[in-house]
This record gives structure tokens, C-alpha cells and sequence, in this order.
């Protein structure tokens, strides 16, 4: 039942019948370059429906258009130019969704939204909305969707959300919130999914949802959350699925977990936790699937890490680098898992009898992991089960079976016990500290029975002691508040009955360091600071390279974690009216002093280094516009030591790879002294923030 609004060949009226329906005729008309037809609608609920849509998608325009049929039911305004309604919506009286997204509103007020009683979907995403105000929206008391992700939001009214009791669904992800009101959610009792992902909140109150006692699903996706209080789920009685994906929680939200006694689906991906203790997800007995991938911290699971989840269906813990230990209880309190996805790690084996312990365990996937073929014993139960990417599922260890795939590779009878070994390759031998910081020695020994495990410190005593560091399950050592003393070779010693093995880290202090680039620009030192209309600042290296804004005024930028040993180009340009101005420094880092040779180097210890070096001078070349072309003038650079450091840009923190620290051996070559210029205060300074 379809149809296209305007005049047929033999009409001399702008109608339309609607094949298959009550037979009424309609009068109707279409907007130049859009499509109006009747498409297929579903309801929240996911109820089909046939509506009268009217397609404007993609044509630039900067206004509603004119002529729309009163019957329109789907008005699609998406990616085009509008920034101001007044009423062209309001003689639309059936209408149920409206898409403004993509478009250039930057207020409530503009989107012209009054008594549009019949509206059920609206989505106004990827626009300029920088507040809403109260009761901004309180005209549509059908509206059960509402999609506001990706604007400019800093601020949500106490009484933003009033009138909208039937509301479903709210989406409010990608914006620049820094905090949670519970008042916001007190005129939605019917909402049922929540997502506030991708704002700057980084720490939740108490209660902060308790109004939603009907909500089903939560997304709190990329906050930066360092904790989830106790109390931060009350009143979430019927929550059943839960994202707290790329915050960064360092252990699992216990506590708070235990208000969700519906909960199904729980995503901790890319989190810093570095252990699952016994008892982490108690109080949430229907869990069915757990999402635990990207963990960069994680090295091992305790004993009975996932007692109480009797329903858990589906386990995920791939993509954790340093994952090497598996407790062989950890499992047991989940009896009816089908399926665990264990990829991309550093397990060597399985601890002896776990996949027997699954009697409904049915796939399994442990490819990218160096896995151990000469102990036939950790694999008994694997022949029933379906292994994902078999053929990349392959051995490491011994040497005479590595590259095989597992079930061919199995070498050796099926003795009682497997020595320790540690992995061929990718194992960690230097890492280097901040002063006053912490640091995880992993020791991803695999044995069978699991060993026992120790280590001895850079004097020979034995860690951890009682005066710090601390050693998790799987014998990974912990060690807060480095010392310079601290510096040294650290030797983990696994044992079992079957016999022993050691290795020795170095771990190693090294010196921060950064640059400051400082500029001097040609006005006179009584005139005003100037304002350009863009300035950018390009770092280049042999490793990466990239390009961000600076502020404007701007004066100074501090770069910190440079890469050691290593040639930079750092150039400014500045454009201001029609002038441009423009300047390169080159700089070289030294290489890290006293540093102790290992096999292998990465980076799995922060490396965040403390200290305050040299850094170098930097210059601008000033340009004049003269004669219809750019003439660049010689420039002046210098650089400013400082007592205390400025505002720091840590580039590791916002493009990858992170950077180790470098350091500077004095200043660079000088340039050519510039011609005289008049100065301009550079007595501020300023984050530079891309």
C-alpha cells in the first residue's frame, strides 16, 4: 500500500486513495524534491504500523518546506540546515515521529515543538543544543522516544523532562554533562531505557536513579567513573541489562550490584581492573551473560569469582593481555554455562578438570593465547566442545609442536602433574615507574597443579612483605608508592610438585621531561592581544603525527610524554584576517639515561615520570600580507624554565599510542637571530586542549 502525493496525468486535483484502506480520499500534496509515500512504522513496542511519510532528508534545506499534507504522519527532516521553527509544524495535527537531526538548532525554543500532542518519536541528534530548560518539552504528552545524543548539553533543567509521562526511551549520550539530577527523572515513571553514555560524569550520587523503578536497560558507557557507589542503583528493582563499558573502575562495583536482583546482561569491557575476587558478582543471581573483554589490567581470577550465578549462560574475558591465571574453582558457581570466550590472552593452560566441571559447557574460544600442548592433562573434556577459529587455536609450547593447532599439537602421556613455564614471547622484561606510584609485576607462569608463587626483591628479600605490595591471585605483585630505592631486578619463582621455573623483571625509574613551546608575536606591547581566527599546532614524528587547535590568545603550549631519542617537528600556524603566520622548530630528545637492556619493552606500567628538565625554545615566523601573497618573517623562539610546572597537554592521554617520557640534552641548534620585533606578553599560560 503505497503512494506518491502530487498530480497523476488524468488529475486535475492534488488526491491520492489509499489502496486497501477505508476508502477515503485524501487530499494531499508533496514538497518539491521529497518523497511522500506510505512506509512501513513500528512503535516502541515494535507494533507495525503503515504512516504517511514525508522523506526531506539531504536536501540542505534551511527551513521547513511549505505544502505539507495535514495527514503526515513521519516528517524526516534529517542532515540538512535548519535552525529555526516557529509553526510550521503545528498544522500537522496526526504527526507521531519528526527526525531533526543533523540539523543546526542550538535551543529548545527554536525547534518549534508546541502541541504536537500526537508525537511519539523525536529525534533532534547531532545538533547545537547547548541546555534544556524546564518544561521545555512539556507539550508532547504522547512522546515515548526522545534521542538528544551528540549535541552541545551542559546543562538539563531540574524540570526539563515534565509532561512526558509516557516516555520509553531516552537518549542523552555524547554530551557534556558532568553530573546526574535525580529530579530529572521524576515526571518519567514509564521509562524503561536510559543511555547518558559519553559524558564528562565521573562520579554518581547516591539514589541518583531511584525514580526509574521501571527501567529495563542502563547505559553509563564511557564516563570515566572511578567508583559506583552502594547506593547508586537504589530504586532499579527491574534492571536487567547494564553497561558500564570504558569507565575506569578498578575493581568490580560489588556492592552496587547487588540492588539489581533482575539483572541480566552486565558490560565491564575495558575497564583498569586488575583481579575478579571470590564473590565479585554475588547478588545478582540471573545473570545470564557477563562481558569482561579489554581488560588491560586484568592477570587473574580468584576462587569462586563467580559463585552465586547460577543463570550465567555466557561468559566473555578475551582481549586481556596479561589475563594468565584461571583459579580451578573460579567457575563453580556457574553450572550452566554454555559458552566462555577466552581469546587474545595469556593463559597457558586450563586448570585440570574445569571443562568436565561444565557439563553444559558446549563452545569454547582460546585462539591468541600461548597455550601449552605438552600437558595433556588441562585438556580432558575438550574434544566434545565446538572450539571457535580451530585452526588459529594453536600451540606454543613445546617447540616441537608450536604452530600446530591444540587438539593435533597434545604431546606427552597424561601424568600427574606439568612443571611451570613461562611463556616463549611477549613477556614482559622492563617496565618503567612514576615516582610515588604504583606498578604490577605479572608473573604468567602455567602449571598444573597451578603453582605456587613468590618473589624476591632487588636485595633478595622476599616480597610482599608486610611494609607494601600486595599479590594477587595468579601471583602478579602489586606495588604502590614507588621509591627511587625501589629501582631494580625483581625475580618471580614458580613451583609446583612437578618442578620450578623463575624470571626476572627489571623494573627501572626513569626522569620526566617536556617541552615548552612559547611564541612572540608583532604587535606593539601596549596593543591588545590579538585574536586570529584559527591556530593550529602540528607535532610530527617518525611514530605519529597529528594536528589540533590551539586557544585562542594563546601564548605558550607545554608537550609532555615525548618518546625518547627521537627527531620532532613542531610547527604553528596562525591565520588572522587575511594574513597567515607561520613557524617550525625541530627538536631531538635524548635517550633514556642508565636504562638497563631487556628482551622486550611495552607498555603495560603507566609510564607517567616525574621530574623537570630542559626544554626547548620555539619561534614563530610572522607573516605580512603584501602584494597578494604570504611573505614569512624571521622569527624568535625561547624557552621558559619554571619553578613550578605550567598546565600540561599529555598527549599519550589523548592520541595513541602512549608515549614515554623523553629528554632534552640543552637546547637545540638556535636559529638565525631575528630581525627586532616588538614584543607581546607572554606572561600566560594556557592548557592546550585539541
Amino acid at each position: 500500500m503505497s503512494y506518491r502525493w502530487g498530480l497523476s496525468p488524468h488529475q486535475t486535483l492534488p488526491s491520492v486513495v489509499l489502496e486497501g484502506g477505508e476508502g477515503t480520499s485524501l487530499l494531499a500534496s508533496c514538497p518539491p524534491q521529497c518523497v511522500c509515500e506510505t512506509r512501513p512504522w513500528f512503535t516502541p513496542q515494535s507494533v507495525y504500523h503503515q504512516a504517511r511519510t514525508v522523506d526531506c532528508n539531504d536536501l540542505l534545506l534551511t527551513q521547513v518546506p511549505a505544502g505539507l499534507a495535514t495527514d503526515t504522519q513521519v516528517l524526516l527532516l534529517q542532515s540538512n540546515k535548519i535552525a529555526q521553527l516557529s509553526r510550521e509544524l503545528q498544522g500537522l495535527p496526526n504527526l507521531t515521529e519528526l527526525d531533526l537531526s543533523q540539523n543546526r538548532l542550538a535551543s529548545m525554543h527554536q525547534a518549534g515543538l508546541a502541541n504536537l500532542s500526537c508525537l511519539v518519536t523525536l529525534y533532534l541528534e547531532e545538533n547545537q543544543l547547548e541546555e534544556l530548560p524546564n518544561g521545555c518539552l512539556q507539550g508532547l504528552t504522547a512522546l515515548e522516544e526522545l534521542y538528544i545524543n551528540h549535541n552541545r548539553l551542559a546543562a538539563i533543567a531540574p524540570l526539563a523532562f515534565t509532561g512526558l509521562s509516557s516516555l520509553l526511551r531516552l537518549h542523552l549520550n555524547a554530551n557534556r554533562l558532568r553530573s546526574i539530577d535525580r529530579r530529572w527523572f521524576l515526571p518519567l515513571p514509564r521509562l524503561e531505557i536510559l543511555m547518558i553514555g559519553e559524558n564528562p560524569i565521573t562520579r554518581l550520587a547516591a539514589g541518583s536513579f531511584q525514580p526509574l523503578g521501571r527501567l529495563h536497560s542502563l547505559v553509563l558507557a564511557g564516563l570515566g567513573l572511578r567508583e559506583v557507589p552502594a547506593a547508586a542503583f537504589q530504586g532499579l528493582a527491574e534492571l536487567e541489562s547494564l553497561s558500564l563499558f570504558e569507565n575506569r573502575l578498578s575493581q568490580v562495583p560489588t556492592a552496587a550490584l547487588r540492588h539489581l536482583p533482575l539483572l541480566k546482561f552486565l558490560d565491564l569491557n575495558k575497564n583498569p581492573i586488575g583481579e575478579l575476587q571470590a564473590g565479585d558478582f554475588q547478588g545478582t543471581p540471573c545473570l545470564e551473560e557477563l562481558n569482561l573483554n579489554g581488560l588491560e589490567e586484568l592477570t587473574g581470577v580468584a576462587e569462586g569469582a563467580f559463585d552465586g550465578l547460577p543463570q550465567l549462560a555466557k561468559l566473555e574475558l578475551s582481549n586481556n593481555p596479561h589475563f594468565s591465571f584461571l583459579h580451578p574453582a573460579a567457575l563453580r558457581g556457574a553450572p550452566a554455562l554454555r559458552t566462555l570466550l577466552v581469546a587474545n590472552g595469556a593463559l597457558g593452560l586450563l586448570p585440570r578438570g574445569l571443562l568436565a566441571s561444565l557439563p553444559s559447557l558446549a563452545t569454547l574460544s582460546l585462539y591468541g593465547n600461548p597455550l601449552r600442548c605438552d600437558c595433556p592433562a588441562a585438556w580432558l573434556g575438550l574434544a566434545r566442545l565446538a572450539l571457535v577459529e580451530p585452526q588459529a587455536t594453536l600451540c606454543a609450547i613445546p617447540p616441537g609442536a608450536a604452530g600446530q593447532p591444540l587438539r593435533e599439537g597434545l604431546v606427552g602421556g597424561e601424568g600427574q602433574g606439568c612443571p611451570p613455564v613461562f611463556p616463549p614471547q611477549g613477556w614482559l622484561e622492563k617496565l618503567e615507574v612514576v615516582t610515588g606510584g604504583s606498578v604490577t609485576l605479572s608473573c604468567p607462569a602455567s602449571a598444573e597443579p597451578p603453582p605456587e608463587i613468590y618473589w624476591l626483591g632487588p636485595s633478595g628479600e622476599r616480597l610482599p612483605s608486610m611494609r607494601r605490595g600486595r599479590q594477587r591471585a595468579g601471583g602478579a605483585l602489586e606495588l604502590a608508592g614507588v621509591e627511587p630505592g625501589d629501582a631494580g631486578e625483581y625475580t618471580c619463582v614458580a613451583w609446583n610438585e612437578a618442578g620450578s621455573a623463575s624470571h626476572t623483571l627489571v623494573l627501572e625509574k626513569v626522569q620526566s621531561h617536556f617541552v615548552v613551546v612559547e611564541w612572540i608575536g608583532a604587535e606593539p606591547p601596549q596593543a591588545s592581544a590579538p585574536r586570529w581566527a584559527s591556530a593550529t599546532m602540528r607535532i610530527h614524528s617518525p611514530h605519529l603525527s597529528y594536528t589540533a587547535q590551539v586557544p585562542l590568545g594563546s601564548r605558550q603550549v607545554n608537550l609532555t610524554h615525548l618518546q625518547p631519542a627521537t627527531h620532532y617537528e613542531i610547527c604553528l600556524t596562525v591565520v588572522q584576517g587575511h594574513q597567515m603566520q607561520r613557524a617550525c622548530l625541530n627538536v631531538t630528545t635524548a635517550g633514556l639515561v642508565g636504562a638497563l637492556v631487556g628482551r622486550r619493552v611495552e607498555t603495560v606500567a603507566l609510564v607517567a615520570i616525574s621530574g623537570l628538565l630542559l626544554a626547548s625554545l620555539c619561534a614563530v615566523l610572522l607573516a605580512r600580507y603584501a602584494g597578494r601573497r604570504l611573505r614569512e618573517l624571521s622569527c624568535r623562539r625561547a624557552l621558559k624554565p619554571y619553578h613550578q610546572p605550567p598546565a600540561t597537554l599529555h598527549l599519550g592521554e589523548i592520541y595513541p599510542p602512549l608515549i614515554s617520557l623523553g629528554e632534552t640534552e640543552g637546547d637545540p641548534s638556535p636559529l638565525p637571530a631575528p630581525p627586532p620585533v616588538p614584543h607581546i606578553d607572554t606572561s600566560k599560560t594556557h592548557v592546550w586542549q585539541p
